[in-house]
């Protein structure tokens, strides 16, 4: 029975998510818990997507989301659309008719394929004879990844295969420009997490930067990390300074989906990238090599920039820890004071994801996660109730806004009762702070943006969670080391000026 052999090779995922109907997506349900994959039931199939496409790059095997069809998969639209912005491998599997169902059989009918075709790779159905577990996961992970629609139809005899991906040819003399540079560095893209390329980056000897989707591809704790490149860095932030003394860009799968600004930059670039992405013309890119190796034997000889790289960060980190101000760097130094031995840092979407992605240092990929590329607001709780589900052993720590608490709220009582190593860092200037200062500089409304006196803490609460209060750095620290991870979640409401808060990102971004 195809559900059945979906679930024993989708065995070695251990985790599924979604809002189950009473058809087939029951029965699938059933059969992979059989074979030992837990099933998580979650409020809103958005967030099963993302906690499914989170576990995903986490483990390197696409996860399912589950849902019914129609209303079911409509919902969970929009948590593909993250995982399509973010590159998350997942499986969204859904309740569907068959293609030969008459259109008078009309009780929840869509258009799924429609629906989903922009933030999917593609749909193909459940079939007697056709790709089963492995090749449609080894499709949502392929370069680059992103959602698959699996539909179950009932009795499918035939489905199609899966395309096979075009290999691209070299272009343009890359490895002759890295073999001349004087003074190259390097903008790694979440391509070299996928490829593994962190332990080869963190000996470079050249500055080496990152996009934020791809924080921690470097450790940031080396001399050498440079931190993250947006394209819209000014003054104080080290890539317009470090950017300006280089001879040669050394792209590793730079695409524009993870930059928020794409221009030529002012000396010769180059990028490492199997794929063609669209917009990559915009870097002005002098070649394209598709595999890394070669390239990366040539990096590895140069040295130059490091005492440079450290000075910059440094100027930066002493910028944003000003005495005295209670402001998300300062709650972000708390925690790395807190667990020198690290965190898996989740950053929701706001100016403190701003600050947050310049002063956290993280030692690798997986112990961050954010929504780098698509800055999609409210994919951090489940980000990271997926995050800690998947390796418990590290604590987990979500810096989330006024903005991003709210959509995805009610699955934090998935944290409450698997009891979770995950503390809710709520940083609240009473509005959404990045859109003010829009409606400040143009005197436009600040009315849909302000939020005073709101508190979310009765509402952690009232689910579970330990909560409580700060409004400066001593008071975070004291309930941080309070904090027993192994005790269950945390929820602790960070107060911050509104006016500092506004000013905080001037001259970074």
């Amino acid at each position: 029975m195809p559900l059945q052999a979906l679930a024993q090779a989708a065995a070695g995922t251990k985790h599924a998510f979604g809002v189950p109907g009473s058809g087939q997506s029951l029965e699938l349900i059933h059969a992979l818990e059989s074979n030992g994959v837990s099933f998580h039931s979650v409020h809103h199939e958005g967030a099963a997507a993302i906690m499914a496409g989170t576990v995903g790059r986490q483990s390197g095997r696409a996860a399912l989301a589950i849902a019914i069809k129609g209303p079911g998969l409509a919902n969970m639209v929009g948590g593909m659309a993250a995982c399509t912005y973010e590159n998350l491998p997942m499986l969204a599997v859904a309740e569907a008719y068959g293609p030969d169902v008459s259109p008078a059989k009309a009780h929840k009918r869509l258009d799924q394929g429609a629906l989903t075709a922009a933030v999917s790779k593609g749909r193909r159905f459940l079939a007697a004879n056709g790709p089963g577990y492995d090749d449609l996961a080894a499709w949502a992970q392929a370069e680059t990844p992103g959602p698959v629609l699996l539909e179950l139809a009932g009795q499918i005899d035939e489905a199609e295969n899966i395309p096979a991906a075009p290999a691209l040819a070299d272009t343009g003399d890359v490895l002759g420009r890295i073999e001349r540079a004087e003074r190259p560095v390097i903008i790694a893209g979440t391509y070299a997490l996928r490829q593994a390329l962190s332990p080869a980056l963190n000996v470079m000897q050249i500055p080496v930067f990152s996009t934020a989707a791809a924080k921690g591809a470097v450790h940031e704790g080396l001399p050498h990390a440079a931190g993250v490149y947006t394209g819209v860095g000014q003054d104080l932030v080290p890539e317009g300074d470090l950017l300006s003394r280089a001879d040669l860009v050394v792209g590793i799968g730079l695409r524009p989906s993870e930059v928020l600004a794409v221009g030529p930059f002012h000396c010769g670039a180059v990028n490492l990238d199997p794929v063609d992405a669209p917009g990559q013309d915009g870097f002005a890119f002098e070649g394209m090599a598709r595999d890394t190796a070669a390239a990366f034997a040539l990096l590895a000889q140069k040295a130059w920039g490091v005492e440079e790289t450290a000075n910059a960060t440094a100027r930066l980190r002493q910028h944003l820890l000003r005495p005295g101000a209670f402001l998300p760097a300062a709650a972000f130094a708390a925690v790395a004071s807190a667990f020198p031995n690290g965190v898996r840092m989740v950053i929701d979407t706001g100016y403190f994801c701003t600050i947050g992605e310049h002063i956290w240092q993280a030692p690798k990929g997986n112990w961050c996660l954010s929504s780098g590329s698509g800055r999609y607001m409210g994919i951090g709780l489940p980000q990271a109730i997926a995050g800690a589900i998947h390796d418990p052993t590290v604590p987990t720590i979500l810096a989330v806004g006024d903005g991003g608490i709210a959509p995805f709220f009610a699955e934090a009582r998935l944290a409450q009762r698997l009891n979770l190593p995950l503390a809710v860092l709520h940083m609240t200037d009473g509005g959404y702070g990045s859109v003010r200062t829009r409606a400040i500089a143009d005197g436009l409304t600040q009315a849909p943006m302000l939020e005073p006196g709101a508190s979310w803490r009765g509402a952690f609460d009232g689910i579970g969670f330990t909560t409580d209060t700060a409004d400066n750095s001593g008071g975070l620290t004291g309930i941080l080391a309070d904090w027993q991870p192994s005790d269950g979640p945390l929820f602790a409401e960070l107060a911050m000026d509104a006016e500092a808060y506004q000013d905080m990102v001037r001259g970074i971004r």
